[in-house]
């Protein structure tokens, strides 16, 4: 017989990327956020504005919302809206608009994707068509519409907007402007009509000067921050036992899964696994009042649907607001991200800025979900409470961003060779080791940032690695390699070049605060060069990576020339060292 427990496993379906309540009840892993959302029934015209990160559930929560408007009282009968004695399940007409499937980036065409989902939305509710000219009249002319729907509806909308800043994140900066302009007048509309509707609920992971949202006298009520709403998106403490480690047909296909190449005494325990999750995938706090921990949704889905430990924010995809910012201004970047905790002003925290592009970065990496709050009284020192305090939420989220940081740098890096690729040739054919070593000091490892250098010989490496490589693919004749085998081991950094039929080979080995001459002495010990045998010219280079400098200050090179006999004649080791100026000469 087939084992009941494999079979419980393998009935279990994780839903992921899924933002259907109905889904997410049915499969039994919907974290009931009801109660949250029978507050917002409870008041008539109100202007709600919610942003969270990416990937938190934001459509998950309107779907919510429209299933009760709908009055679906069947599928919340076990959700705390379900044993309210007093809600009336009463059906609401809804407007619901996902701005990120507005895909065109010209205002005009964008306009009329606007003006064809008021349509569609219209034609749902049996009026057929709407009259009115413009984005804003027909806004508008909906609004009114059906606010006079019969069939048991009441006479009152409720306008559910998600993602309102897609448009404007996706726009080109030239095209900026003219997006602006077509939302703010759209959403001027849902200012003036908000006395016509239940409520109007607006979701997005920024925020940012928009006229009739985040500015006016009448501005939206920003909920983002307060203490009441921190816990209606994500996973609590209390649903990660709930719904997953207290399931055995879900944690036990976990347990086996990591356990499974590990010895009885390395083993994880149930308890253990619990904190594992807790430290990976915890740590969002969205108020500055109480701490209210959550987890990401969505990392917790793909967690026990992969049975392991992985980045799934990192591989997710990054918001493409933060990545222009790092391309226009990786500088900006250049911080002490091992710090426990990051403070700024609570007033330029909260300000609402003009663009996106002009967004500071600290509140920039909050929205984007890469800081949260820190309220743990050991970092925050603050007697006259005037500032916010954050801090990475967890491990998943502090790897992504030196993950994405270190590609960035690799590609800034690579692009630095290319632009010095001429000179480092030249002065490597000519031997002017003095000037190749300095453009390396300052045009590579210089430039690389004291926050991306992490003091390991590994990332020595790969800095100087994608500089070099850059240089080195910009002519045919030449190429770059890293961590290529030998017989005894790997070669940190090989170069080849095969100029003007003569063939040379660079063989680069790296010592963090160690002799040069002690990596000269590995490339002997282990027969680096030996597969070189058929070049004429090989050229071994130790360096010398000082850990506090965070950069090169030593270097003893060694040239092996073929003579006309064939054989390698070894011409005397030549040492460098820098100087008072911090330059580079021959000792």
């Amino acid at each position: 017989m087939e084992d009941k427990g494999l079979n419980a496993a393998r009935r279990v379906r994780i839903p992921i990327g899924k933002a259907s309540a109905k889904q997410m009840i049915d499969a039994g892993f919907y974290a009931d956020k009801t109660d949250y959302i029978s507050k917002l029934f409870e008041d008539e015209g109100t202007y709600y504005f919610f942003i969270r990160p990416r990937r938190f559930g934001k459509s998950l929560l309107l779907d919510t919302i429209d299933q009760i408007a709908q009055g679906n009282k069947e599928l919340f009968k076990v959700c705390a809206i379900g044993q309210q004695e007093n809600y009336a399940w009463k059906k609401y007409p809804v407007i619901w608009l996902n701005f990120s499937e507005l895909t065109s980036k010209k205002a005009s065409l964008l306009e009329e994707e606007l003006q064809y989902k008021l349509l569609e939305i219209s034609n749902t509710y049996g009026l057929h068509g709407l009259k009115a000219p413009s984005l804003s009249t027909k806004l508008g002319e909906l609004i009114h519409a059906l606010g006079g729907l019969q069939k048991g509806y009441e006479p009152i909308p409720i306008v559910l907007i998600d993602e309102y800043d897609s448009p404007l994140i996706s726009s080109k900066k030239e095209q900026y402007e003219d997006v602006l302009a077509v939302l703010s007048s759209f959403f001027k509309v849902l200012k003036s009509r908000q006395k016509d509707c239940k409520f109007i609920f607006v979701t997005g992971v920024t925020k940012f000067h928009l006229s009739g949202l985040t500015s006016g006298a009448n501005s939206a009520n920003d909920i983002s921050l307060h203490e009441d709403y921190a816990g209606m998106l994500g996973y609590t403490e209390e649903d990660i036992d709930n719904l997953f480690l207290s399931k055995n047909a879900i944690i036990n296909p976990v347990l086996e899964r990591l356990n499974s190449k590990k010895t009885q005494e390395e083993k994880y325990t149930l308890i253990q696994i619990k904190q594992e999750v807790k430290d990976y995938y915890n740590g969002y706090c969205f108020t500055t009042d109480k701490m209210v921990s959550v987890y990401n949704p969505d990392s917790i889905l793909r967690f026990f649907y992969a049975k392991d430990f992985e980045n799934f924010w990192f591989n997710s995809g990054s918001p493409t607001i933060l990545l222009q910012q790092m391309k226009q201004n990786m500088h900006r970047f250049n911080m002490d991200w091992d710090k426990c905790s990051f403070s700024i002003d609570k007033v330029r925290f909260k300000l609402v800025h003009p663009s996106l592009h002009e967004m500071p970065l600290l509140p920039l990496m909050y929205q984007t979900g890469y800081l949260t709050m820190d309220l743990d009284p050991s970092h925050v020192q603050d007697k006259n409470n005037l500032l916010y305090h954050l801090r990475f939420p967890n491990q998943e989220v502090k790897s992504a961003l030196k993950l994405i940081l270190a590609d960035f740098v690799a590609q800034a890096q690579q692009e630095a060779g290319k632009a010095c690729s001429i000179s480092i040739l030249e002065s490597l054919r000519k031997e002017a080791w003095v000037s190749f070593l300095n453009m390396i000091r300052s045009d590579c490892l210089a430039k690389a940032g004291y926050r991306f250098l992490d003091r390991t010989e590994k990332s020595f490496q790969a800095t100087l690695y994608v500089f070099l490589n850059g240089a080195f693919h910009a002519t045919q004749e030449t190429h770059a390699s890293a961590e290529r085998d030998s017989g005894m081991g790997r070669l940190d950094i090989v170069m080849e070049d095969q100029y003007n039929g003569q063939s040379t080979v660079y063989i680069v080995e790296l010592k963090v605060d160690k002799p040069a001459l002690d990596a000269l002495k590995q490339i002997h010990s282990k027969d680096y060069s030996l597969q070189y045998g058929t070049y004429r010219k090989k050229v071994l280079i130790g360096l010398t990576c000082d850990a506090t400098k965070l950069n090169i200050t030593e270097a003893v090179i060694q040239v092996h020339q073929k003579d006309d006999e064939n054989d390698f004649k070894v011409m005397s080791s030549k040492n460098f060292t820098i100087n008072s100026d911090g330059y580079f000469e021959t000792t």
